[in-house]
């Protein structure tokens, strides 16, 4: 009897030691402490691009963006939407008429075509893809990747072999993420493969990594997120606010 208690006491104190000794599971980051994570993480890239590139100072415009962000947030409650910046820059080298989007909820927009922008279900569209890569962490995956290379290779923001070169299941999956925040936000899902139709160059150099197939492959898989959907009740296309927006625009000077 004596044996078997003094085997058992060992067996649990072995099972106390062997606890002691696993490392604890890792914490699972909500959202926002992941975009926290990854804003530190891409903080230089970030800094990079703010210094290389002018922006227009169109508070108005920022301001109404940041409106349609916050309804495009219903789809993903735990997107830190009131720490959102949307900047509008100049339509010039090294950014040229490219969107982009950084950890820390930063999002810049070519001035050029903030401009020509004629359905505010396009304008909706290019905001939602871009939160659904914020999402997915495509930029940040690129960054990490890069970095945890034999050889270190430093992130290239502009041009070829850029980091917003994003690979097809990475542009799928923010583009589907994207048609449901546009449907849950009442905008015509129809705006998603508008852009990419009219505006291949907002999302990357044509000559890297907008080819026509490219462009195409993105068309397809938003006209087959938005045919999953169920058609939403009069979906907004043009609102009485992007309508007074488009106008107020008419009236700055260039």
């Amino acid at each position: 009897m004596y044996s078997s208690l003094k085997n058992g006491l060992s067996a649990i104190c072995m099972a106390m030691i062997l606890s002691c000794s696993t490392p604890p599971a890792p914490k699972t980051l909500t959202l926002n402490e992941q975009i926290e994570v990854d804003t530190v993480r891409a903080r230089e890239l970030t800094g990079e691009f703010m210094d290389r590139v002018e922006f227009r100072q169109w508070g108005n415009a920022e301001a109404y963006f940041l409106r349609i962000a916050d309804a495009l947030a219903k789809e993903i409650p735990a997107f830190p939407v009131q720490k959102l910046r949307i900047r509008i820059h100049m339509a010039q080298p090294p950014a040229g008429g490219a969107t982009y989007a950084f950890p820390g909820a930063l999002i810049s927009i070519p001035d050029s075509w903030v401009r020509s922008v004629e359905y505010e279900n396009e304008l909706a569209a290019v905001l939602a893809y871009q939160m659904a890569h914020l999402v997915l962490r495509s930029l940040a995956i690129h960054v990490e990747e890069q970095a945890l290379r034999p050889v270190p290779v430093p992130p290239v923001l502009f041009g070829s072999g850029s980091v917003f070169e994003f690979h097809r299941e990475e542009r799928a999956s923010a583009i589907r993420l994207g048609v449901r925040m546009l449907y849950r936000a009442g905008y015509d899902t129809r705006g998603m493969a508008s852009i990419f139709n009219r505006t291949p160059d907002l999302f990357g150099n044509p000559d890297t990594g907008s080819s026509k197939k490219e462009v195409e492959f993105n068309i397809k898989e938003a006209q087959r997120a938005s045919s999953e959907l169920l058609p939403a009740i009069k979906p907004v296309v043009r609102s009485p606010e992007f309508i007074r927006f488009k106008k107020e625009l008419e009236r700055m000077k260039s």
